[in-house]
């Protein structure tokens, strides 16, 4: 049998005997009689006794139970016969919590196996009438009743014989026999005796007992743990010809049985059984029945058990492709079990430890060390090597993979386990931080490296610089460059490149050329980052002949340009309109053989819009989408750019285009195109766009509800622009200084000017105060209506308020030149400099093309002369004024001459150029002249 532990005591404390049944000596137990003894004490009928205890039972208090059943005349007749019809009659049945309370005061050996049986059917009875919803959980008092009873027992059959007694002897609800047998054969299994619940089980299915589906599985596995595989399968098989319906849980431990046997091709007859007979299956049988063929060196049937459990629609899980790592692992077919890895590694499971060992040690005994390490460090990943490297190695990986929240668990559990982070562990965790913007974490990190006396490297150092010039405090982070130099740690280029990215990016280029100067000095090598970082800060200012000096140093210097250093150039030239410069990088880029990709198709697109038109840039597109997909960026690019041509249905095409793609639409793409159909009146179309950002639940911002207002003023619709205002305000983004500007400039142009001043006011008394933006739309209004008294005296004022731009000034130049005051014009242009506002192209274009109109090209010349000495780059509009008046004024060869100037500068005509060239050849016609373009 099996060892037990001892019977379970059903005795409690004794109490207190009231005197007249304690009188006289307490005489010995009498011997103990068989479980439905007919046979009484003579001195008592067997009936007499039941009524006595029938009596106390149901008619007295159970404080009188003790001394009752401890008097010597009651004790010295009582048997357990006598307990056993106690327990049958009507009363007793309907309370089995009193009767079992009594039985806790009564001597063990009057508490028979009958008994036992009795009052788990009383309880399993109980529950069932009480809430027929809980019948499947029968009374945990029935367990325990049953539990006593299989420990009680010789035998399994003898504990079943009570049982199936006891269920013969009182018309107990149905089930109740079933649910008790259940639980008698779930005791053996408490007490570890898989053989004796299988003989239960057995004698159950013989009586015409249905079993418990999860009672008769959890018989079967623990039968196949204890290696009992033919009694497990010869049960299954009992069960199965008993006509019973099985489940999941039986077929599943029926096939496990009948692997374990070897029978392979029985279990998956079981398989195809389950199906056939409709019983719901998961992931498990087909599991158990892939582990079988596995072992059993039967790979390839493995795989196609799971490829049809796949094709049935039942998902592969993590044991799945353990499995089937085990199984080519153990045909020692290592490549599939890499595979299979792989696939693991991609779905997020995690293989097993020994599976992995095994790969590691086969790629190392084939000298395939680099492959080694890499799965190493995918095994890493996921938390299967425990070495501090690896750790380290999985930490990096987690950080870079954005898995923030597993990257701190694991940093934790290496304390926890007695791993001491080092010089490694620290820095990666305060990269991450630092990267994520979480400074104030970050150093807390740092701090708490130094105080466990880890040595400080160059790179937590450069993490903490590179993080706080990312969040614009320069100041802070040339504190950490000076701080790293006074402990003697040694700065290296990267210490310095985002430096040099922050001064740039705030526009302050002198403070990053002096940071660039200082590699040299202190002698660390200037590398491709370090130039780029510089060369974007001078693009981004449109200072592209500095750029391009830096450019060529950087190729001086043995330095190779990369695709972001071409990007940045490419984007400076589209910038300033020069996009035959921007082509001839893009073919030198190529050539090089590195690789463009959408961060250089952006700018390009952009810049062909903007130079050459949007057809220009659709012919580009086109022969690019042949070569590279592109995203939304450059697709944005071109429809923004058709957009602004108000070629509205070419723009839907594209979009159409970027939907059909699967490109995903973000709120930039959705604010260009709503704004250009409502600025086309296109009402339906703006409408199913909106309806379509609901859909998508894109989320609007400020930006969007700025272009709403927008182009609302614009049309001078103000109560629709005001209504977005609202809209605006009800989506919780409130207007800023750009959207009161916004709406400032199209009051001032709409003839409101009152308005216009009133939100004026209304900003001054905010947050978001007027900028020069805002004054200068005031002084365009003033400009435009010619009261230049106003104008000259806002001028002054902005100047006093440091809020005057080179915008400001060419507002006030157009000004004098409307009203013909073209010497007040060029002596702005003259003295503005003198506040530190120096003129543009704009500036002397818009002198320029007063005088010409005027005839005067002599002065005209003089001023464009003056411009091109002052190193100022002439743009396509400049060139166009000179060379139209040139022609109107019948000067051909000066016309020509600009033109030829403006192609061997890089700026791309137009038509606006070439319609300027045709007036001059027709006026030379007229006059029987020819004419020769140099294009």
């Amino acid at each position: 049998h099996c060892s037990r532990p001892p019977l379970v005591q059903l005795t409690t404390r004794p109490s207190p005997t009231p005197a007249i049944l304690t009188a006289g000596p307490m005489p010995p137990p009498p011997p103990r009689h068989s479980a439905g003894d007919p046979n009484p004490t003579p001195a008592t009928s067997h009936s007499g006794m039941v009524k006595l205890l029938a009596d106390l039972l149901h008619h007295t208090a159970p404080s009188a139970w003790p001394p009752a059943l401890a008097a010597p005349l009651l004790r010295s007749r009582l048997a357990p016969a006598h307990v056993s019809s106690l327990l049958l009659l009507p009363a007793s049945l309907a309370r089995p919590d009193l009767s079992r309370r009594f039985l806790l005061l009564l001597p063990p050996h009057l508490v028979s196996p009958l008994c036992l049986s009795l009052l788990a059917l009383s309880f399993i009875s109980a529950s069932a009438s009480a809430s027929p919803s809980r019948s499947r959980f029968p009374s945990p008092h029935a367990a325990s009743l049953l539990l006593s009873l299989a420990s009680s027992s010789p035998s399994a059959s003898t504990s079943f014989s009570s049982l199936s007694h006891a269920s013969s002897l009182s018309p107990f609800p149905p089930g109740a026999t079933a649910a008790a047998a259940s639980l008698l054969a779930s005791s053996y299994l408490r007490l570890r005796c898989a053989r004796d619940a299988a003989a239960v089980l057995h004698l159950s299915l013989a009586a015409g007992i249905a079993p418990n589906q999860y009672t008769a599985s959890h018989i079967l596995f623990s039968l196949v743990k204890i290696r009992q595989f033919t009694l497990a399968r010869a049960l299954f098989d009992e069960m199965l010809q008993s006509g019973a319906r099985l489940d999941e849980h039986v077929y599943t431990a029926g096939i496990r049985a009948y692997c374990e046997a070897r029978n392979l091709d029985g279990a998956k007859g079981l398989l195809a059984r389950m199906h056939h007979e409709g019983v719901k299956v998961s992931v498990v049988p087909y599991n158990v029945l892939i582990y079988g063929l596995c072992r059993n060196h039967r790979i390839q049937e493995a795989v196609e058990v799971k490829n049809s459990m796949v094709a049935r629609g039942i998902k592969a899980d993590e044991v799945t492709y353990r499995t089937l790592v085990y199984g080519f692992c153990r045909a020692e077919e290592l490549e599939m079990a890499l595979r299979m890895t792989y696939d693991m590694a991609r779905l997020g499971f995690v293989p097993s430890e020994a599976n992995c060992s095994f790969m590691l040690d086969g790629l190392r005994k084939r000298g395939q060390v680099q492959e080694a390490f890499s799965l190493a460090c995918q095994l890493g990943e996921l938390g299967m090597v425990p070495n501090i490297f690896a750790y380290n190695a999985l930490l990096d990986n987690l950080c870079k993979s954005g898995m923030f929240c597993e990257a701190d668990r694991l940093f934790s559990e290496m304390v926890d386990r007695g791993l001491e982070p080092n010089e490694v562990t620290y820095p990666i965790l305060i990269h991450s931080l630092s990267k994520r913007g979480m400074m104030e974490d970050a150093l807390d990190m740092f701090d708490r490296m130094r105080d466990k006396g880890v040595r400080v490297t160059v790179y937590p150092y450069n993490s903490l610089i590179n993080g706080c010039c990312k969040q614009d405090d320069l100041d802070r982070a040339m504190g950490f460059l000076s701080e790293m130099t006074d402990i003697g740690v040694t700065p290296n280029a990267a210490s310095y490149s985002p430096l040099i990215a922050g001064f740039c990016r705030k526009g302050d280029l002198s403070s990053a050329m002096a940071i660039h100067q200082e590699m040299a000095e202190k002698g660390v090598a200037w590398n491709t980052y370090t130039f780029t970082a510089l060369i974007n800060g001078l693009c981004k200012d449109k200072k592209m002949d500095e750029a391009s000096r830096l450019f060529n140093k950087m190729i001086d210097s043995n330095l190779v340009p990369n695709e972001a250093t071409y990007n940045v150039m490419i984007e400076g030239y589209c910038l300033v309109g020069n996009i035959r410069k921007a082509f001839q990088l893009y073919d030198q880029m190529v050539d090089r053989g590195l690789t463009p990709d959408n961060y250089t198709y952006r700018p390009l697109i952009s810049g062909l819009c903007l130079t050459s038109g949007a057809s220009k840039a659709k012919e580009f597109v086109a022969d690019l989408e042949n070569n590279c997909p592109l995203n939304k960026f450059s697709l944005t690019a071109l429809m923004h750019g058709l957009c602004r041509e108000g070629r509205l249905t070419e723009a839907y095409h594209i979009w159409n285009e970027m939907v059909m793609q699967g490109v995903n639409l973000d709120l930039v793409s959705f604010t260009i195109i709503v704004y250009t159909a409502l600025k086309q009146h296109d009402t339906e179309k703006s409408c199913v766009l909106l309806r379509e950002m609901t859909e998508k639940s894109v989320r609007l911002d400020n930006v969007f509800h700025t272009c709403m207002i927008d182009v609302h003023s614009k049309e001078g619709n103000m109560v629709q622009a005001l209504n977005c205002w609202d809209n605006m305000i009800a989506d919780g983004c409130f207007p800023n200084t750009i959207t009161y500007t916004v709406l400032v400039n199209n009051l001032c142009k709409s003839g409101h000017l009152s308005s216009a001043e009133v939100l004026c006011k209304e900003m001054l008394s905010s947050q978001f105060l007027p900028n020069n933006y805002t004054y200068n739309c005031f002084l365009d209004c003033f400009t435009t209506e010619g009261k230049l008294e106003k104008a000259k005296d806002l001028y002054f004022a902005m100047l006093r308020g440091s809020l005057a731009n080179i915008v400001t000034v060419n507002t006030l130049i157009k000004g004098f030149c409307k009203v013909g005051q073209i010497q007040e014009a060029i002596d702005l242009i003259s003295k503005c400099t003198e506040n530190g506002l120096f003129p543009d192209c704009i500036s002397y274009s818009t002198v320029i093309h007063e005088l010409c109109k005027k005839g005067d090209t002599n002065k005209a010349f003089e001023l464009w002369n003056e411009m091109l000495y002052k190193g100022l780059k002439p743009d396509i509009v400049a060139y166009n004024i000179l060379i139209r008046w040139c022609n109107v004024n019948g000067e051909l060869e000066k016309g020509l001459g600009i033109y030829n100037d403006m192609i061997k500068k890089g700026v791309q005509p137009n038509w606006r150029t070439y319609r300027a060239l045709f007036l001059g050849t027709s006026l030379m016609t007229r006059k029987r002249d020819t004419i020769l373009l140099n294009t």
